[in-house]
């Protein structure tokens, strides 16, 4: 999901990304993954991402802050299969940083509400388990 304003032009402020098994199934796709999620944080854009393949063991977020130079205290654990992170570029008088809200997610419980960071504007909510309700109306599924 992309959100764009159109303040002067169309231009990307917030993404939204979701893992499917194939963004996790080879080493080129995580790492082509991780790099369109680096793209977006590194040109300012707030960016939800939500994993639920429970099919394959990569771990996308791990995948993103590797790419990003960094290791742990800011990986997930690797029990931590199914999860959304939010993160938010910032820049910062010490230099930019990227903050992140990771949330573990489990079958039967219901979804975050996760802040999407919008380039050059606010913050705004994100109630995952609203759009997902949403989706499956939509869908009929429900």
């Amino acid at each position: 999901v992309r959100i764009l304003s159109s303040a002067a032009c169309l231009s990307l402020v917030g993404a939204i990304e979701l893992v499917s098994p194939g963004n996790k199934d080879r080493l080129e796709a995580r790492r082509a993954f991780a790099a369109k999620c680096v793209a977006y944080l590194t040109r300012g854009i707030g960016l939800i991402v939500a994993d639920i393949v429970t099919n394959r063991l990569a771990n996308m977020h791990n995948e993103i802050v590797a790419s990003l130079g960094h290791s742990r205290p800011f990986t997930l654990d690797e029990s931590m299969a199914t999860y959304a992170v939010a993160y938010r570029p910032a820049r910062r008088s010490v230099g930019d940083q990227i903050e992140i809200w990771p949330r573990p997610l489990t079958v039967g419980d219901s979804l975050p509400i996760l802040p999407l960071a919008l380039r050059g504007a606010e913050t705004v909510p994100v109630d995952l388990d609203e759009t997902y309700h949403e989706a499956c109306v939509r869908s009929r599924l429900d």
